[in-house]
């Protein structure tokens, strides 16, 4: 996890582990002498740990593991709070019956002594692996001519949460829906409803990434199963979004003049038999509104960037085409794009130089059986006018 810094103090997550070491901590550091000032662990172990009135009794069995920090936290000095996105439970599910709280949760501890604002559940007892897997965003908007403070996150779990950041209040409804609970593990205890995110008129959002198995090969059904979201685990299921989500890793981004969030995320539905796609989406936080959206081969997993005139860039993550995109903000038409050679997973970075703006990504990487590259590319921005 990458750290902020503010008034001398830093604030990073960490990770202790996923099975055998319990919970995850958050710590404020003393950046001139490392002193720890205060800490958060994201699974209370016992009385002794903040939150623990609230998330003691979301763990029944013995089990008390995960919720890990996987991203850097987002600060807002004006409030004085620090956000963090917590990752998924681990262990036997069996283990820890309950909503499992504080994991899969998104958090607001006070700048100055760590105290617990609010949380926000995304998955209620996860046995999918849909940890909030990448940073928050905050900005400001409009709804219906009031000031809203607004943080958004699209979860692994292929939903987008858009929250009040001063309350962690949803922003427009997000519906605890039904979902089912029949398994055959001895001992599992599925939670009944999970949190649905429906836009302003009441509808329900449309997901970052399929949340229902698409394209999948005939053959590949013909000992397989299409199940719906979040039906407990079981042998031969394809489900959507797969482990690797969804959203995860690379955080979203807010464009100040289109008003819109700009989403990638990842089409590989679990035990899917076929390759990736990338979903790239534009929806305005106003409505919960999808504005348009383009789908390419590989990886969605990079975080975009837009530019103050009026570009957004995001990358692909393949073995065989390592796209680097530019779209125009408002309309999602493409512009350029640009063959990196290999996979882009992570967000690029905008500067000036003279007056002259520039784009920088990295492209590569060679993990998991994917094309190595490890290249920094840098690109001159043109004037698209």
């Amino acid at each position: 996890t990458a750290p902020q810094i503010h008034d001398d103090v830093i604030y990073i997550g960490t990770t202790r582990s996923e099975s055998h070491i319990a919970g995850g901590y958050v710590l404020a550091i003393d950046d001139q002498t490392g002193e720890v000032l205060w800490h958060f662990n994201t699974v209370p172990q016992d009385e002794n740990d903040q939150g623990w009135d609230i998330a003691g009794p979301t763990w029944v069995g013995g089990e008390r593991n995960g919720g890990g920090i996987w991203e850097t936290p987002s600060i807002d000095p004006e409030l004085g709070m620090v956000y963090f996105a917590v990752g998924n439970p681990f262990g036997d599910s069996t283990k820890r019956d309950g909503m499992n709280l504080f994991t899969d949760s998104l958090i607001a501890l006070t700048l100055d002594t760590g105290q617990l604002a609010w949380y926000y559940q995304q998955v209620h007892h996860d046995v999918w692996d849909y940890d909030s897997g990448n940073q928050p965003v905050l900005f400001d908007m409009e709804v219906d001519g009031e000031p809203v403070k607004a943080l958004a996150q699209a979860s692994k779990n292929s939903w987008l949460y858009i929250l009040n950041r001063e309350t962690g209040e949803p922003v427009h409804p997000i519906i605890e829906t039904p979902v089912s609970t029949q398994t055959d593990i001895e001992g599992e205890e599925p939670w009944p409803t999970q949190p649905i995110p429906h836009k302003k008129n009441g509808e329900r959002m449309e997901p970052v990434s399929p949340v229902f198995p698409t394209d999948i090969p005939a053959q590949h059904m013909e000992q397989n199963e299409l199940v719906e979201q979040f039906t407990p685990i079981g042998p031969n299921q394809v489900f959507a979004p797969g482990f690797g989500g969804g959203s995860n890793y690379g955080p979203l981004a807010y464009g100040k003049d289109t008003g819109y969030l700009y989403v990638n995320a990842i089409d590989q539905p679990f035990n899917s038999g076929r390759d990736p796609k990338g979903y790239f989406s534009a929806y305005d936080p106003t409505t919960g509104e999808l504005i348009w959206r383009q789908i390419f081969e590989g990886y969605g997993q990079a975080g975009p960037v837009v530019t103050a005139g009026g570009l957004v860039f995001v990358g692909a993550g393949s073995n065989t085409a390592g796209y680097f995109y530019a779209f125009d903000a408002e309309t999602g038409e493409e512009l350029w794009k640009y063959n990196t050679g290999s996979g882009v997973f992570a967000s690029p970075a905008v500067f000036s130089i003279d007056g002259e703006e520039f784009v920088t990504v990295a492209s590569g990487g060679g993990s998991r059986g994917r094309r190595g590259g490890d290249l920094i590319l840098t690109f001159a921005l043109p004037d698209w006018d």
